[in-house]
């Protein structure tokens, strides 16, 4: 990036002067005094991930610097921006789908040919669409396995993934219920891998408390809202989901309303305690047994 030679202001040559006050030197107008500050970029990029995917999505460029090279999704801050709202941005500019921010990751910086400095701001990404639109700086979008990323253009972009990879690695905060109506406990058909029938459930996202996580699960997954609840139980056995550790909060649910399956439902029943099918997921046939065990006890 060229030096600046002339005041913005005035129009008049600049001189390299020392300032006392910053023990800096800095750009001078030699006219009207204004000092011409030289600060680092900020930009914003996002490490892509997918509900229940141990994968990454990254862009393949198709603009300089690095035209070719893999790199996290991302770009500079405007300047009426916040950087969330920035990053949203570039993620439906870049591969045209809409994301929500999950939370920062770390920032970074990086030496720039053109800029000098950038200061690099990275966001985990939860993306759930399976279709994608490449906008023109992108040759080419792609998951990949945390395990097999492609080397990345910039050193900042290498640094934020590390950075997520220590915190991908601690379990994963998820809650599930066990919800009764009429007479028997609701089971939802996963569309996904691990398939089989599960306790309706999920992740917990970013900002949310476990019950409000558990409302907007059952919602999503059988249609119905939730009049009342409470805990029963945390489930945190390290091989309970097959995919990474997971560590479970399981309420007991009563709700209202008419059963539908969701959009990631492939099927939803009410199964009598002497007629659950065979092919529970994860540790929920256990959950299960634990939770009639005590409500005997109980009765």
């Amino acid at each position: 990036m060229p030096e600046i030679g002339f005041c913005i202001c005035c129009g008049e040559n600049l001189e390299r002067k020392l300032i006392e006050e910053e023990e800096r030197t800095r750009l001078v107008c030699k006219n009207c005094g204004y000092i011409h500050y030289q600060n680092p970029l900020p930009v914003v990029v996002a490490v892509l991930t997918r509900p229940e995917q141990r994968v990454v999505g990254v862009i393949k460029r198709a603009i300089a610097p690095r035209e070719g090279k893999w790199a996290l999704v991302g770009g500079f801050m405007e300047i009426d921006e916040q950087p969330e709202e920035a990053i949203l941005r570039e993620v439906r500019e870049e591969i045209g789908v809409e994301g929500k921010v999950r939370g920062l990751i770390n920032v970074h910086s990086d030496k720039s040919g053109l800029y000098h400095k950038v200061v690099v701001i990275g966001y985990e990404v939860v993306i759930t669409e399976s279709t994608f639109l490449p906008g023109k700086e992108v040759k080419e979008f792609k998951f990949f396995p945390l395990c097999s990323l492609p080397p990345l253009a910039f050193p900042s972009h290498g640094k934020i993934l590390k950075d997520f990879e220590k915190t991908y690695r601690n379990p994963f905060p998820t809650v599930d219920a066990i919800v009764e109506k009429n007479g028997g406990i609701i089971l939802v058909k996963r569309k996904n891998s691990p398939h089989g029938w599960a306790l309706p459930g999920g992740f917990v996202d970013y900002g949310e408390t476990l019950e409000e996580a558990i409302r907007r699960e059952i919602k999503e997954e059988t249609n119905l809202e939730i009049d009342n609840l409470y805990q029963f139980h945390t489930y945190s056995e390290p091989g309970r989901d097959p995919r990474f550790h997971t560590i479970s909060t399981v309420f007991v649910v009563r709700a209202r309303g008419k059963l539908k399956a969701g959009d990631d439902a492939e099927n939803v029943r009410i199964f009598s305690e002497n007629d659950l099918p065979q092919n529970i997921a994860f540790d929920h046939g256990k959950i299960i047994k634990d939770y009639l065990e005590l409500r005997k006890i109980k009765k």
